[in-house]
């Protein structure tokens, strides 16, 4: 790994405020700016050094006192760096660096770049927008790129009469200066690190502000879409309102505007005051969208607004501590959404999250929460399920072992001490030992600074059951050991402990471990200690049958309990009615359906049928007005199920009979139902039934509606359709930031995946350059699923000498995940499937 050193800036010179003028030109593609940074030079210096890449810098000088000495600009692109050399040293004390320049509106989705979308008359209109974290508004302007080196800042955009010009703070001046052009003047920010940023140009259109106690809350959105903004005004002032009493500290902005941008790499970004979102993620139909559908833009929602106080208020000092940031945004947005709707049950189905995150962190090559980040790449590969869901479970697990006030005390104290500083992981830990006399730090580092999880076997004892700990891996062994704060049920009610090595629990009657289901481990119930818990299943609360399934399916894949038995536990809950205990109890039939033979198949599709097919014609295909949201969920996912992983034929012809209405909109079906057709005539669907979904893509102005078809189109079990899918990445007709998304969901196609691979293997240069480079490594996130021997071999071969941006730990994953799935079939692939009844 590149020393650190190579890439953080010397201290010699730091800023305090930047002034930043820019001029975008649209139809160029084009902008120029001007800065002019009070600086601190802290001793006698012949050089100043920041950021800066991509930038044409024409002029640069250092004025002090009414002297101004001449500085010449050499940039350094390989470390990204603008090296300034003034025609005489710098003494020590405050100078202004005054700096011209100009550069590329990019497509790149990063730095200062294009987006575009077209009108209802097919005329396309171009944003400038901004994608900074981790390291790019160095794109856009030369700068002090680190989170430690907060400055505040003066916003000037130059922009044409009649777009609108937004930016963090709220407007202060709006001028016309001649030529079509008017000066946007903005409110001057409160410290920020660089890549918390944004401004956005181009023909927008905002919803009337809503006064979230003194705070202007807007929705910013592309004209004609403002039908679909109602939900996210609502959710953005009870989130805001939520936040402000959870941390005791008022919104730190002036203002808060949710942008939804045609053409965004990631999910959404926290700019302080002007959160930028992908479309799908912040407009939505209520009315026709499903349950998770509403839940996931409330998710991102939430995660963004707990980042204006955690985050944007309070910063890491240096990316090694994303996780902080990150994790617990990830943990705030559980939080927030389980208040504004109990009845979604957020906790509960995070217990899904949580265990795929658990899937990667079994591998030897996982890596800790927390690890050394020396260059931007090294950053940007932090971006994944160990800094987001395992954050946020260790988290979760730490606030349910010390309570929820002593945790939300320590978090208020954490905050207001750090308050527009920068801090280290030890501050939070410091800050919840204080409030909860709690050795919080002892037990938290084992969990933050190596990989990996424990598992806790349960097995009888002479005076009760032996809780023991080993690290959990699907191959191989360690001895790394937790401090695990753990949570159990016996006779005499629920006890905690910290376990360190092994304890004895006394009684006749097995422990029920990580009761509630917040720990982040496995539980291994040895010999008849798994039959006697699961007796009593029916009776346990969802979140602790959704650890038996879970934890059995994962010994399962280690090689320890085999699928026989996983299907006989499952086989003994058909009248489930939670959906996150169905989805652990399908998630594991739907990974035995990948690797079983052919002959073997019909068996499980029938075992399938069985299970859950009397609970799936209760519900039936009409929900009632008296249903909960989560009850319509259940329908979608059983209807999918039963036709999808079942192939029922009764449920596929029905699906087929509402599938044009669900096309042409004709009838105002429920969206969990309308999801449920679309997902079963996609997994039996053919080349009619893909250019039905090409059609209904290219038509469908609904961002939920747009995704739904991309996912059926790359279902389809079809070869000759997968390979035009993967064309429309390649030629455009996709958007790019969804070509991820895409061509990963074409490689896990069960029919069409091996001819996929062939494929993207002859165009990868190509696939590849289209991505963004934030998030192109994760093409290859669903590789694992190719456990055909030689289809396998291919890719163990290939992968490792065609390296991915800042993807080096995620192809060491992905290869061993692949191996614990070859294993599977090689154990498993002829399988006798138990029968049910």
């Amino acid at each position: 790994m590149t020393a650190e050193a190579d890439y953080r800036l010397p201290r010699n010179v730091t800023p305090r405020h930047y002034a930043v003028t820019l001029t975008p030109d649209l139809a160029a593609a084009t902008f120029t700016g001007s800065a002019v940074v009070d600086v601190e030079v802290n001793e006698q210096t012949s050089n100043v050094v920041l950021n800066a890449v991509e930038l044409d810098v024409v002029s640069a000088a250092l004025t002090a006192d009414g002297h101004r000495i001449a500085a010449t600009p050499h940039l350094d692109e390989e470390r990204e760096r603008l090296v300034l050399s003034p025609a005489t040293p710098l003494a020590e004390g405050e100078w202004q660096l005054h700096l011209e320049f100009s550069g590329v509106l990019n497509d790149q989705l990063r730095g200062f770049y294009r987006s575009r979308y077209e009108d209802d008359a097919g005329v396309e209109h171009v944003l400038a927008t901004t994608q900074f974290e981790a390291t790019d508004a160095r794109r856009a302007f030369p700068c002090w790129d680190e989170p430690d080196l907060k400055a505040t800042f003066d916003i000037a955009l130059l922009v044409p009469e009649g777009i609108a010009a937004i930016s963090c703070g709220p407007v202060i001046s709006d001028e016309p200066i001649g030529g079509g052009l008017r000066r946007v003047q903005f409110a001057t920010t409160m410290s920020l690190s660089t890549y918390l940023l944004a401004f956005v140009v181009g023909d927008l259109e905002a919803t009337d502000p809503v006064d979230v106690d003194g705070t202007p809350l807007r929705i910013v959105h592309v004209p004609g879409k403002g039908h679909l903004t109602d939900f996210a005004l609502e959710f953005g002032a009870f989130a805001l309102r939520f936040f402000t009493d959870y941390y005791g500290i008022p919104y730190p902005g002036d203002k808060l505007d949710l942008l939804a941008i045609p053409d965004f790499a990631s999910g959404a970004m926290e700019n302080l005051g002007a959160v930028t979102f992908r479309e799908s993620l912040l407009l939505i139909d209520p009315a026709a969208a499903n349950q998770a559908e509403l839940q996931r833009v409330a998710d991102v929602i939430a995660h963004e607004l707990a980042h204006m106080w955690f985050g944007d208020l309070v910063t890491m000092r240096w990316w090694n501590g994303l996780w902080l940031k990150e994790a617990f945004a990830t943990f705030m947005e559980m939080t927030c959404v389980d208040a504004f709707k109990p009845e979604w049950r957020r906790w509960s189905s995070f217990a899904a999250e949580r265990d795929r995150s658990m899937d990667t962190d079994a591998l030897a090559s996982t890596r800790p929460i927390e690890f050394e980040v020396a260059s931007p790449s090294d950053a940007d590969a932090m971006y994944d399920v160990i800094t987001y869901e395992k954050g946020a479970a260790v988290l979760r697990m730490l606030q349910q072992y010390l309570g929820e006030e002593p945790f939300r005390r320590g978090i208020n104290r954490y905050l207001r001490t750090h308050a527009h500083g920068n801090t280290e992981t030890h501050d939070l830990w410091d800050a919840l030992e204080a409030e909860s006399g709690e050795p919080v730090r002892d037990i938290m580092d084992s969990w933050i600074f190596q990989g990996g999880h424990p598992q806790i076997e349960v097995t009888p004892a002479l005076d009760g059951y032996m809780l023991r700990q080993k690290r959990f891996r699907f191959i191989g062994e360690s001895g790394e050991r937790w401090r695990v704060p753990v949570l159990y049920q016996r006779e005499a009610g629920l006890e905690r402990a910290v376990l360190d090595e092994e304890l004895v629990v006394p009684g006749d009657t097995p422990p029920l471990v990580n009761r509630g289901g917040s720990g982040y481990y496995r539980t291994r119930y040895t010999g008849d200690v798994l039959d006697r818990v699961a007796t009593d299943i029916g009776v346990l609360p969802a979140e602790d049958r959704f650890v038996i399934v879970a934890d059995t399916w994962a010994n399962t894949l280690a090689g320890d309990t085999p699928a026989a038995e996983f299907l006989e536990l499952v086989g003994a809950m058909p009248g489930e009615r939670d959906v996150g205990v169905w989805g652990a109890m399908l998630g594991g039939i739907a990974e035995l359906n990948r690797v079983v033979t052919s002959d073997e198949r019909p068996a499980l599709e029938a075992f399938v049928r069985g299970l859950v097919g009397p609970t799936a014609q209760g519900l039936s295909w009409s929900p009632t007005a008296d249903e909960s949201d989560l009850e319509r969920k259940l329908r979608g996912e059983l209807l999918t199920a039963l036709g999808a992983l079942g192939s029922d034929p009764a449920t596929i012809s029905a699906a087929r009979q509402l599938f044009p209405a669900v096309l042409d909109g004709s009838a105002e079906l429920d969206g969990e139902v309308a999801s449920a057709a679309v997902s079963i005539v996609a997994s039996h669907g053919d080349g009619a039934d893909h250019a039905r979904f090409v059609k209904a893509y290219a038509t469908s102005t609904n961002p939920q509606d747009k995704l739904r078809y991309l996912r059926a189109m790359a279902a389809i079990p079809d070869s000759a359709a997968a390979i035009e899918t993967l064309e429309m990445v390649l030629d455009g007709r996709i958007r790019s930031q969804n070509s991820m998304l895409v061509a990963a969901r074409l490689l896990a196609n069960r029919v069409a995946g091996p001819d996929v691979w062939a494929a993207v293997k002859q165009h990868w240069i190509a696939l590849i350059g289209l991505m963004p480079p934030f998030s192109a490594r994760n093409v290859i996130a669903t590789l694992h699923l190719r456990s055909e021997p030689d289809l396998a071999a291919d890719i163990r071969e290939w992968l490792p000498a065609h390296p991915l941006p800042g993807g080096d730990t995620l192809v060491a994953q992905q290869l061993e995940r692949l191996d614990v799935r070859v294993r599977l079939r090689e154990r498993e692939g002829h399988m006798s499937v138990p029968t049910l009844g």
